[in-house]
């Protein structure tokens, strides 16, 4: 069954997303295929279709600009050489999107192709095609041994391209904004499976707005430590959890949307940081659909974690586990059992056979 997914969030008219868009066809067709490392300032149009093959990593002082309307896919690969994208510290992805015309990151074996509205058949059990993208920034990580900075366990250890974390919380890793980030999650080394996005120790100075993470074998989203903000964020159908925060991640994630499904762990699984200096989150207005599962929780907490968590409906959540909260630094308001009209979401999913 191929799918057109257009999804609208209209919460105090903050959130509109068109997931597929109908675009102008490009004036040409061209497939250009990028591997290894990118060390000068390059830009991505949409009148190309751009393959990753292997680990591209953005580097250092670099800058990675993507038009909106551009569709980056990913040939499928095992461990070592899983295909994804890494933005280094101290380099910049500005993938600034439109409603209209999202940029979009999926698998080879998505058929989608916006130059000629050509819709995925892909669905949302279609999972860990390839590894995602990763951003690593100079923002404050709480760690056990005390350090500031550690590297992105599966990534190459010896490389200064893996590492994450410093001292600048105001660092920034760029813009990603109308973005979909689809079909990801993979083993990519010894104890590490890739999630759809993966922010580590990324800054508030680095916008995240406008983000849909679908159809991903782990996490949609984890934060590991770091400052940056997220908002108006859509999760659909994660192996694990839809988001995932640790290592004293101390920004906010506001404005979004979660759907679970069959193989969905938690909704929200949070840990803490290693430090009593670690930061403390806020996560506030959002939707959880369960789908009408039972035995899913909505919150997994764990003791050292801090934060606010308010006016987070939900609604489906059949014989779900409210939440496991074992922090006395998390504080969860105003969280409530709703079947309709939560918080002023509206979406529609039409699907075409």
């Amino acid at each position: 069954m191929k799918h057109y997914y257009y999804l609208k969030l209209c919460s105090i008219g903050l959130f509109s997303l068109l997931i597929i868009g109908c675009q102008d066809k490009p004036e040409e067709n061209k497939s250009i295929t990028i591997s290894g490392n990118i060390k000068e300032d390059s830009h991505w149009t949409a009148d190309k279709h751009y393959i990753l093959d292997k680990q591209v990593t953005v580097e250092a002082g670099t800058t990675l600009t993507i038009d909106p309307g551009t569709v980056i896919k990913a040939n499928p690969q095992e461990a070592p050489n899983v295909s994804m994208l890494v933005v280094a510290r101290g380099a910049k992805l500005m993938a600034r999107g439109t409603a209209e015309k999202p940029i979009i990151f999926t698998s080879v074996n998505d058929d989608i192709d916006t130059s000629n509205d050509a819709k995925s058949s892909l669905r949302s059990n279609d999972v860990g095609l390839w590894g995602g993208v990763i951003i690593l920034g100079n923002a404050p990580v709480s760690l056990s041994n005390g350090d500031d900075e550690t590297f992105y366990v599966g990534l190459e250890p010896n490389s200064k391209n893996s590492y994450y974390g410093g001292t600048n919380p105001e660092d920034n890793s760029g813009v990603l904004e109308y973005v979909s980030i689809r079909h990801g999650g993979v083993f990519i080394g010894t104890g590490s499976e890739s999630n759809g996005l993966t922010l580590c120790g990324v800054g508030a100075k680095t916008i995240i707005n406008q983000v849909e993470i679908f159809a991903n074998q782990d996490d949609g989203i984890e934060l590991f430590g770091g400052t940056v903000n997220v908002d108006n964020l859509i999760v659909h159908a994660s192996d694990d959890d839809a988001i995932d925060i640790d290592e004293g991640y101390a920004g906010n994630i506001s404005n979004f949307l979660i759907e679970l499904v069959d193989a969905s762990d938690n909704a929200i699984e949070i840990s803490g940081g290693q430090s009593e200096e670690a930061g403390a989150f806020t996560l506030k207005n959002g939707l959880i659909d369960g789908m009408g599962l039972a035995s899913t929780a909505i919150y997994s907490i764990d003791e050292k974690a801090k934060g606010m968590i308010s006016n987070v409906k939900t609604t489906n959540m059949g014989e779900s586990v409210t939440s496991n909260n074992q922090s006395k630094g998390v504080v969860i308001k105003e969280t409530v059992n709703e079947t309709k009209n939560i918080m002023n979401f509206e979406w529609t999913r039409a699907k075409q056979n």
